[in-house]
Order: C-alpha cells, then structure tokens, then sequence
C-alpha cells in the first residue's frame, strides 16, 4: 500500500512539473502573441499617420481654385441637374399611379445602376469630398458682418443639413425594401421599391408626419438654397461675374431661383400629404 502511495506521488510530482513547465510555455507564447499583436498595431498606426500627413501635404500643395471648379461642376451640372430633374419627377405626385408607373419603368431599366452610381453617386461623394477639403482650407469667421460672409456661412451650415436628411431620405425612400420587417410594418413603410408614392406619402401621416414634415421642409429650403447660391459662387469661380455689377445681378437672380425651388418643393410637399389608396394602383 505504502508503495502504491508513494508510485502515486512521484508519478504526479513528474506531471506537476510538466504542468508547470508547459504553463510557463503557453505564457511565453501568449505574452510573445501579445507584443505581435500590439507592434502590428502600432506600425499600422504609425504608417496611417505618414500616408495621411503625405496626403495632406498634397492636398495643400493643390491650388485653392482647382478643387473649387472640381466642387462647382460636380455641384452645379451633376448634382444641380439631378435635383430639377428630381423635382419635376416628384410633380408627378398629383397623379400617383402615373408616379409610380414612371417610377416603375425607371427601375426597370438595365443601366439604371450604372447611371445612378456614374452619374449621382459619384459626383455627389466627389462634391462632398471637395467640400470638407475646401471647409479645412477656408474656416468660417462670423465676426465679418457682410452679406457674402453671411451667404458663405449659411452655404455650410446648409450642406450639413443636406447630408444629414439626405441619409435619411436614401435610408427610408431609395432603400426603404431594407428596413427590418419589426420597423417598417408597424408604420406601414412599404416594401416595394415602385410605390414611390406610398413610400413618401407615409412620411406625412401620423404617426410619421411631424417627422416628415420637419426632416423634408429642412431638406427643400438648404437644397434649394445650396443649389441657388452655389450657381452664384460658380459664376464667381469660372470668371463669369468679375465686376461687382454683374455679381450682384448674379445674387438677385440667385435669391429669385432660391425662391421659386422653395416654392416648388412646397408644392410637391402637398401633393404627397394627400390621401391615396393602394387599391387605386389597380384601377
């Protein structure tokens, strides 16, 4: 019996030692894993901060008025374009069946991708890109009291809000067939992506149209603004209002442009709070 116990326990001092030993290797490799992990951190780090610093530096190195005709075409031609294109489409609305059948066959159309992503979604990151580069080059100064100042201002603070309700309306409307079922049925967002009509007329009823109505009158007023003071600033760009007669022409008949888009989007604001039946579709 006593040689039993004691077999016993120098086979598991043996084992305890390998135990250890084997612990204290496993550690080893850890701690080693560790200092990998944290070094490949710290030269990614390290490498981001040289690629952006270069970055930056050739960002500076470009003139000021490169990137402000690149922002000026993309703003004015592409973006410009697409947003009176848009709204003519949404006067569509005082008619939904024939909305949603144009939108219908829109969506039908096989380059309708690759017109979408050439012709507004690259522009419009484009426009954005160039705009917070031109933001980090020329800072806001409010305590100038001009009206160009003051116009200069507002053309930022409005693209902000661009950017904002133009996620939610990208969100919501263009890729509403995304929103998870336990959200969209509750509100009775629709599925179908040719119910343009539905999907937008939602947004101004309850319980939606306080949100509607807030997030799209912010949206029609800054575009409507963005656009029209920008169609100013780009004739300043190209050389085509150099005296200060011709710009202040130029102002007059961007606030006049300014107010026929507010009007405009109004408009189409109550052609969508109306009452429709989806049963009229089949009418």
């Amino acid at each position: 019996m006593l040689l039993i116990i004691g077999a016993g326990l120098i086979v598991g001092l043996f084992a305890s030692k390998k135990l250890i030993t084997k612990e204290k290797k496993n550690k080893e490799i850890s701690t080693k894993t560790i200092v990998s992990i944290k070094k490949a951190i710290n030269d990614f780090k390290n490498s981001t901060i040289i690629y952006v610093s270069k970055l930056t530096k050739t960002i500076d190195d470009i003139p000021y008025v490169v990137f402000k005709r690149i922002h000026s075409i993309t703003g004015t031609i592409f973006i410009g374009g697409f947003v009176i294109a848009h709204f003519i489409n949404n006067t569509l609305a005082y008619n939904p069946k024939k909305l949603n059948k144009l939108s219908k066959s829109i969506h039908k159309n096989p380059l309708f991708p690759l017109i979408e992503i050439v012709g507004i979604y690259i522009p419009l990151t484009t426009h954005i890109i160039i705009g917070l580069i031109l933001l980090r080059k020329g800072k806001i100064d409010t305590r100038i009291k001009s009206e160009t100042n003051y116009r200069y201002i507002m053309q930022r603070l409005s693209a902000y809000i661009i950017l904002k309700t133009l996620i939610f309306h990208l969100v919501t409307i263009r890729f509403n067939e995304y929103i998870p079922d336990f959200i969209r049925k509750p509100l009775n967002i629709p599925s179908k992506r040719d119910l343009t009509f539905q999907k937008v007329n939602v947004w101004f009823k309850p319980p939606l149209s306080l949100i509607g109505h807030i997030t799209y009158r912010f949206f029609i007023i800054s575009i409507s603004y963005h656009l029209s003071n920008g169609l100013w600033t780009a004739a300043i760009t190209w050389g085509l209002a150099k005296t200060y007669e011709k710009q202040v022409k130029l102002r007059r008949l961007s606030n006049w442009i300014f107010a026929a888009l507010v009007l405009w989007g109004e408009k189409i604001i109550s052609l969508y709070t109306k009452e429709y039946k989806e049963r009229e579709e089949e009418d």
